[in-house]
């Protein structure tokens, strides 16, 4: 959340160009997607009590 806080900031400050920005954030929505799917993977199934 913090990096797409940086983001927003560079646009309002506008540091950088609209495609830049928008190329930022999708890179930024791939990782989440990447760190998502590791941290679900490496999580054990739930056992159910017997």
């Amino acid at each position: 959340m913090e990096c797409k806080a940086i983001v927003d900031a560079v646009a309002v400050l506008q540091l950088a160009e609209e495609y830049t920005r928008r190329q930022a954030m999708e890179l930024l929505t791939r990782i989440v997607e990447m760190l998502t799917r590791m941290c679900r993977r490496a999580d054990p199934p739930a056992r159910e009590c017997p």
